[in-house]
């Protein structure tokens, strides 16, 4: 495997990664393998479901058609927070927390449920590109990457992009000691993983700046409070993991010109249009 496609982690700022990506596969561009970590581990399995798809039905594989399936994805099916997740009552999260029952501040049922709808394990499995995800035991601290021929790999994935504290820790086959959450806890992008693998040239797209600037939130509110500190413990793991890697591998980043700004909790169509526009116009001018 020497050329891997590198997806770091961004919560719904993945619509700009899916833009990137619609400009580099019309491109010509054509990775052998896709990595990903948090949102980026949901733009690849889809991207892969794809290709295994188009193999499915007896076709050639089109890099520009899944490309153009993902940016739908995103226009179409995650047009507002409720496609991905519902918050709890305050009588819910005082129970649960009361009776350590706690379940995350929101229910991603509607994400579990989106995966399921939109990926099969035929088309995974039937893939000319390859998979990767990674998501932290948290029982152990240790990251794992798995790859769609592991047994409940749709759990990994969900697992890949829980947001600590926001959302719920995944419990593989209902095991203590398989408790999972987001891959960005250790990983922001799986660089490393795909050095370790054999690649020789590597392309990363990241959701975040070098630096995160500017940008207005309320500290008050517990979700906008949790997501921007998840954002810049993120882009420190990151920038850290990016410079450690450029002696290693021919290494292309793409990242924002400019931080992304989309509230997690109050999005709406037009957001995440804009967001893949955004992607697509910086991935033409890479």
């Amino acid at each position: 495997m020497s050329q891997i496609l590198v997806l770091a982690g961004g919560s719904v700022k993945g619509a700009f990664q899916a833009g990137v990506i619609k400009s580099l596969f019309e491109k010509g561009y054509q990775p052998d393998a896709i990595y990903g970590v948090s949102a980026g581990s949901l733009n690849a399995a889809y991207l892969v479901n794809q290709f295994g798809q188009q193999a499915n039905a007896g076709l050639p594989i089109s890099f520009p058609q899944a490309a153009q399936d993902l940016w739908d994805l995103w226009e179409h099916r995650i047009t507002h927070p409720e496609c991905l997740s519902k918050p709890f009552n305050i009588f819910q999260l005082g129970w649960t927390a009361l009776t350590k029952k706690f379940k995350g501040l929101v229910d991603t049922s509607p994400l579990r449920d989106l995966l399921s709808d939109v990926l099969q394990d035929r088309n995974l499995h039937a893939s000319p590109v390859g998979l990767k995800v990674g998501a932290v035991n948290i029982m152990e601290g240790a990251m794992h990457y798995v790859d769609p021929s592991f047994e409940n790999f749709q759990d990994y994935l969900l697992a890949s992009s829980a947001v600590p504290i926001l959302m719920p820790v995944v419990k593989i086959e209902g095991e203590k000691r398989k408790s999972y959450l987001d891959g960005g806890l250790r990983d922001v992008a799986p660089l490393q993983k795909a050095i370790q693998d054999g690649a020789t040239e590597v392309v990363v797209i990241a959701c975040h700046t070098e630096m995160i600037e500017g940008g207005d939130f309320d500290s008050g509110d517990l979700l906008a409070l949790v997501d921007r500190v998840m954002d810049i413990a993120v882009n420190e793991i990151l920038n850290a993991d990016l410079k450690m890697s450029r002696s290693e591998v021919k290494l292309t980043i793409i990242r924002p010109l400019q931080p992304l700004s989309i509230d997690i909790q109050r999005f709406t169509k037009m957001d995440i249009r804009r967001m893949l526009e955004t992607g697509y116009a910086q991935g033409m001018s890479e």
